[in-house]
């Protein structure tokens, strides 16, 4: 029994990779966002970060030290080089993300749903109303609110102020456009309620879509969770991405202009041996195991043009079940924010983006 105690161990040890590597050059600033303990271990809980503006980084972070346990969000400047950071507020909590919305200001989102809206300095807090659903515009300044083949939109502004409501199923928001599907029909329409495009849904797992949305003004993209396909309005095929994912909210994002996708995906990684043990108990749990733990992040960035890879990024970390979003970026996709346990990064994305990772349309 001792030797097959120590033999898991060992398995259980060299089953979690801690490190990280990234496929373009390093990044061109880094701030920590903690000071380093005098003492013992600095372990982060929970961080999300988004991009204010280009040279405006927000960043909640939620860790445990010597002192305790403390959550902030951390308005950082990038200038001349230098991350700075210009404001924060301890008014933060573990699984609360953060996205840029419009003025400057930072939108807190709980789960699936938005609910509070910080000031451009973080000095105002304010609440929103309950029932906002999870989408949410690439800018922040449109939301929505869901009910069954129902959904009304909304424009924050100083207020929540109604922008139009519809029936059919919400696949997505941008602030152009509104994304719904009745049946196997796709409508495109404007948030004026002008339909601008129209298509029969292509084929996915059970006619449905893990995220939809507006790439600029004249695609969208189509996520089933395999393959991200990118139409034109009307449905017409332009490309086919094939990044290495899964499937969860929250993976997908993009520039404003919609040139440049993120894929932020987490997933498990074990050596062979620790897969017979999970699989011996999964059978004697009888598939009861609950949900899997995460221990690798894979963020790239793909130019939705040309399909060529921009940047590509990854790490392992202890296991967790908390979602980890570790990667943002830019409004103008110029550059990418990495949180790595209490540091902020950023690296500049190449004009001409490189390898490829997905194919030409069908």
């Amino acid at each position: 029994m001792r030797i097959f105690r120590s033999t898991t161990l060992l398995l259980l040890s060299a089953a979690c990779c801690v490190g990280s590597s990234v496929s373009s050059g390093g990044p061109v600033a880094t701030v920590a966002l903690t000071e380093p303990p005098v003492s013992g271990r600095l372990e982060v809980k929970w961080a999300s970060i988004t991009f204010a503006s280009d040279t405006m980084v927000a960043a909640g972070l939620c860790y445990e030290g010597q002192a305790g346990s403390r959550c902030s969000l951390s308005l950082v400047r990038w200038e001349q080089g230098t991350l700075r950071r210009v404001a924060e507020t301890r008014d933060f909590a573990s699984g609360v993300s953060v996205q840029r919305a419009s003025g400057g200001r930072i939108l807190a989102i709980k789960g699936l749903s938005p609910i509070a809206l910080y000031s451009g300095d973080l000095s105002v807090k304010q609440d929103l109303p309950k029932g906002l659903s999870r989408f949410v515009s690439p800018s922040g300044d449109i939301v929505s609110q869901w009910a069954p083949s129902s959904w009304t939109l909304y424009r924050l502004t100083d207020k929540v102020e109604p922008l139009r409501a519809g029936s059919g199923e919400l696949l997505g928001i941008s602030d152009q456009f509104a994304l719904i599907q009745d049946g196997s029909t796709i409508r495109v329409e404007g948030l004026n309620g002008k339909q601008v495009g129209s298509f029969t849904a292509p084929a996915g797992p059970g006619g449905s879509y893990a995220s939809a949305g507006a790439l600029g003004s004249s695609s969208i993209y189509l996520d089933d969770c395999r393959d991200v396909q990118i139409v034109g309005l009307n449905g017409n095929p332009l490309r086919e991405l094939r990044p290495h994912k899964g499937c969860s909210e929250g993976d997908t994002s993009s520039s404003i202009d919609g040139r440049r996708m993120l894929f932020d995906f987490t997933d498990r990684k074990v050596s062979g041996p620790r897969r017979v043990i999970d699989g011996l108990r999964s059978v004697t749990t009888f598939g009861m195991a609950g949900t899997e733990a995460v221990n690798h992040e894979d963020v790239k960035v793909v130019d939705t043009v040309t399909g060529k890879s921009c940047f590509e990024w990854q790490r392992g970390f202890p296991e967790t079940y908390n979602q980890i979003r570790s990667a943002a970026i830019s409004p103008s996709g110029k550059f990418m924010a990495i949180m790595e346990a209490n540091t902020l990064s950023i690296y500049p994305l190449p004009d001409a983006c490189g390898g490829w990772t997905g194919v030409s349309g069908r």
